[in-house]
């Protein structure tokens, strides 16, 4: 919402408040009107004026609480929504064994692949695809678009959170199928947008545990963060920070791919350099496949395939390097 619908907003809160203060205010009067023309006993008349200001706080409560209950009810909604979702978990899952963690050898690749969401009412759904994409072993691949294009719908297929709805992923040549969809997740780091930072570090092999203190220098945090039994010290840092706290539990968890959604957006402009000229090569010279989505452009010559989105469609597909 801009400023003036805000200020909008306001205005018609405060004038619709005083208006119904004024007709409170205007019954009170009437009735003493009223009663003054059929001589109503003082007494009597006082205690109902009384007690007319006296619920008066009450129903201005109750009248203030009436938004704030509709967006609990709305809540309320969305929770049971999700509550359905998972008390149905989805088949194939691990959950008394942990995942296998797959190889990537030839590389991962989308086949016309589709997916649209419900359509919001009196507008049409949005969709992405059909979309058809190889990402290699070892390669920068950028998705770039505007907002809204699908960048973060792409890559939730791409990482197997959400199902196609047409065509199929490949790994190594082979479909993902229902049954393999679970081990297939496990190839993944993801930092997300909105992403939720624990104090615990992941515990991968002891050697990169003993890495973590490296890590922090690297990302010129080591001197507001240390490693204590294997938790960050702590977390209170600005959003940029908690970022860096983020990249290295996805340096730790050793994966093969590594996707960044927007990760360098709240990084100042030198470490953001750093961030695309330094540790992107730095990790693909380690064997990773990354994966960001970026609005960065000056920075699109570090990619080895550039992804460009726009309403869902793939516009263009272009080799940098």
């Amino acid at each position: 919402m801009c400023s003036s619908d805000l200020l909008i907003a306001i205005n018609i809160f405060v004038l619709a408040s005083s208006f119904g203060s004024a007709l409170f205010f205007l019954l009170i009067a009437m009735i003493l009107g009223w009663a003054a023309l059929r001589s109503t006993d003082p007494v009597v008349l006082s205690g109902f004026v009384l007690i007319l200001l006296f619920i008066k706080g009450p129903m201005d409560q109750i009248v203030s609480a009436m938004p704030h209950l509709g967006r609990a009810r709305v809540a309320f909604e969305r929770i049971a929504d999700l509550s359905a979702r998972f008390a149905t978990p989805e088949p194939h899952l691990h959950l008394d064994s942990p995942p296998n963690s797959p190889l990537l050898r030839q590389g991962i690749e989308l086949r016309s692949v589709s997916y649209a969401f419900d359509a919001p009412e009196g507008s049409d759904a949005f969709v992405l695809g059909p979309v058809d994409l190889k990402i290699g072993c070892g390669e920068i691949v950028f998705i770039v678009g505007d907002n809204g294009s699908g960048k973060t719908t792409l890559i939730k297929l791409l990482l197997g959170l959400y199902r196609p709805q047409s065509g199929e992923i490949l790994l190594n040549g082979e479909p993902v199928s229902a049954e393999t969809r679970d081990d297939y997740r496990q190839l993944f780091s993801t930092i997300f947008a909105d992403y939720y930072l624990f104090d615990d570090l992941v515990q991968g092999k002891q050697a990169s545990l003993q890495n973590a203190t490296q890590y922090l220098q690297r990302l010129e945090i080591a001197h507001k963060v240390s490693v204590m039994d294997g938790n960050f010290s702590t977390t209170d840092l600005s959003t940029g920070q908690r970022k860096r706290l983020a990249l290295i539990n996805a340096w730790l968890e050793e994966r093969p791919v590594l996707v960044f959604d927007e990760w360098a957006a709240d990084q100042d402009p030198a470490f953001r350099r750093v961030f695309y000229t330094e540790l992107l090569p730095d990790l693909k010279r380690q064997g990773k496949t990354i994966i960001v989505i970026s609005h960065d452009d000056r920075y699109f010559e570090m990619a080895d395939q550039l992804i460009r989105l726009s309403a869902g469609k793939v516009v263009k597909e272009t080799e940098t390097a």
